[in-house]
């Protein structure tokens, strides 16, 4: 590897503070917290640590070297990919936002945003099926298609990119794992399985980079010459990356699901057999 190749120190260590980017996270955290503050001890630290985390990794995804380097590297941009389809999302839902904003909000605020919750619209909106769609479209379109190598030449098809990938991954995972009020319940078992099926959708353009014996995105050859890479083994390892990274953080999803059930029966057993023993 030569002196140009970016380090993990490089990666994380350099930042590009975009003006309207650093705004919107200040602004999202900034109200999180005032809506945390003003329930005090009534609202869950973990939450607003997660949600404050899922900014976080936006951050990293958008302004530190991993942003600078993803041009130049086919691997720091899948890094990136699934800090915004996965890491992100994943955390910014189990900070509850929704369920902050109808505690905490303004009253004016509270009644529009109940409103919604009941809605047809919202119930189609929050359909597991839908979201996996959305998700699976995301991935499958930008990955396989020229979009991929328009959006490297393109700032304003870069920045769509990179909204749709949230969007996605919002769309997908709030009715699997989020904490929010939301009108459509998912049993838990249905949404470890809409979670294994996310993982294929990961696994396939991830597959086809792994072993694709030629260089799928001509634009990373030149970049990836001059840090003393290989165009072709890079894309190696940013199909392993996608392959194995997303559908790890999908199992490790399932996993937790399956976990955070399993917990709540054997809770709601307990206080079967209380309430049993107390009328017998």
């Amino acid at each position: 590897m030569s002196a140009g190749a970016p380090t993990a120190g490089g990666l994380l260590g350099s930042w590009t503070l975009d003006g309207l980017t650093v705004a919107a996270l200040v602004a999202l955290g900034g109200l999180y917290l005032l809506g945390a503050l003003r329930l005090r001890g009534c609202w869950s630290p973990a939450r607003t640590c997660s949600f404050m985390g899922g900014l976080l990794a936006l951050a990293f995804a958008l302004l530190s070297g991993i942003d600078t380097h993803a041009d130049r590297l086919l691997s720091v941009h899948m890094v990136q990919h699934l800090l915004l389809m996965l890491a992100a999302p994943a955390l910014l839902l189990l900070g509850a936002p929704l369920r902050l904003l109808l505690r905490a909000g303004p009253s004016v605020v509270r009644r529009i945003a109940r409103h919604p919750i009941g809605s047809t619209s919202l119930l189609a909106l929050t359909s597991p099926a839908l979201g996996l769609l959305c998700f699976a479209l995301a991935v499958l379109v930008f990955h396989l298609s020229g979009l991929f190598e328009l959006a490297l030449r393109d700032g304003t098809v870069h920045a769509l990119e990179h909204c749709v990938y949230v969007a996605a991954g919002l769309l997908l995972l709030a009715p699997l794992i989020g904490a929010d009020p939301l009108p459509r319940k998912v049993s838990a078992i249905a949404r470890v399985g809409w979670l294994l099926a996310a993982m294929t959708v990961m696994a396939i353009p991830g597959a086809l980079l792994a072993f694709d014996p030629s260089v799928r995105y001509r634009a990373y050859v030149a970049p990836a010459r001059a840090l003393g890479r290989s165009a072709l083994a890079d894309q190696h390892l940013a199909g392993v990356i996608m392959w194995i990274g997303g559908s790890a953080f999908m199992l490790a999803l399932a996993l937790a699901v399956a976990m955070r059930a399993m917990v709540a029966e054997e809770r709601r057993q307990r206080r079967r057999e209380r309430y049993g023993a107390v009328r017998a």
